[in-house]
């Protein structure tokens, strides 16, 4: 497995991967009718526009295995003063969930905040219901500072909790695993 940075051409292969990921992880969180209907399409949107004229402080990478795209991470680097970076979006598909490409990506991600702005922590949202990608950034070293009602993409609302790294605690020093 070897990380890289995503371009423009990429963006339909994260769209599905957004797409099914949302599918999996978030029914009973999304509306089914948003989940069931054509989420693809929705997501190739955002990931057409976000890559097209990427903002100079995003950047994605993509955990590529055997030419395949399995994971990635979307950040927005220096997103907050106080806070620090955000780490948008986090998927990694379903096939390979549990063999550590998430934490590559959170460590390749914490390493390019560090490099690109340093001093800076890290932040994220995840849903309340969503208990195992909680428990994933927990064991990151992630600590939860607040929940707020969030606004879902598709209608709806759902509790979500801002998982936080401070600079001193980012994933970045996680030693690398050999794929």
């Amino acid at each position: 497995m070897f990380c890289r940075t995503a371009t423009f051409e990429d963006a339909p292969v994260i769209a599905a991967l957004h797409a099914e990921s949302w599918r999996h992880a978030y029914r009973g969180i999304l509306r089914n009718e948003y989940l069931d209907g054509d989420i693809f399409r929705d997501r190739t949107t955002v990931w057409m526009q976000r890559l097209s004229a990427p903002p100079p402080n995003q950047t994605v990478l993509l955990a590529v295995e055997n030419q395949q795209v399995v994971g990635f991470v979307c950040i927005c680097g220096g997103e907050s003063e106080k806070w620090g970076s955000l780490i948008d979006n986090l998927h990694v598909s379903r096939a390979m969930k549990g063999k550590g490409i998430g934490t590559e990506l959170m460590r390749a991600a914490a390493i390019w905040i560090r490099d690109t702005y340093p001093g800076a922590g890290m932040y994220l949202w995840v849903y309340e219901a969503n208990e195992a990608a909680r428990h994933f950034y927990e064991r990151l070293g992630a600590s939860n500072a607040e929940s707020i009602v969030k606004e879902n993409p598709g209608g709806g609302h759902a509790n979500s909790f801002r998982y936080v790294w401070p600079s001193n605690n980012m994933p970045d020093q996680l030693s690398a695993r050999t794929f």
